[in-house]
């Protein structure tokens, strides 16, 4: 039997809530599983992602492989950090995951948006090379 580690949906219709758990990999997303390791919450502005440490640890160590989304979350939350670190026979113990940094989406700019910048950084360039002619003088 092959386990893996996969979100189960729950809660209401156009709301859904999900559970991360162990599932033998031939059941249905929303059969019975083996153990809940893991809640995620997509429905908040930012999103509420919450794991039992111990328990994503010791299904991985003994097999179980995390479906894409799952792996993603864990990444986030510091876990598959642990994961490597247990993988690559130094301790953990005592060590609690660390969250990932969110990276700041940037914005892409507009053809307008752009023009005004280049006009900017010439208006400043501009006088700086009109002031060097002067000193040499």
């Amino acid at each position: 039997m092959s386990t893996v580690i996969r979100l189960a949906r729950f809660g209401k219709r156009h709301n859904p809530i999900y559970r991360a758990v162990v599932i033998d990999n031939r059941k249905a997303r929303d059969d019975s599983f083996i153990e809940q390791v893991g809640f995620y919450n997509p429905n908040k502005a930012k999103p509420e992602i919450s794991f039992d440490q111990e328990k994503v640890l010791k299904w991985l160590s003994v097999g179980a492989q995390p479906s894409d989304t799952v792996a993603s979350l864990l990444k986030k939350v510091g876990i598959s950090d642990l994961f490597h670190e247990m993988k690559a026979k130094r301790s953990i113990e005592g060590k609690v995951a660390t969250p990932r940094a969110d990276k700041a989406k940037k914005k892409a700019l507009g053809p307008k948006a752009k023009a005004r910048l280049e006009a900017e950084k010439a208006a400043k360039e501009a006088p700086a090379e009109e002031a060097a002619p002067a000193a040499e003088a």
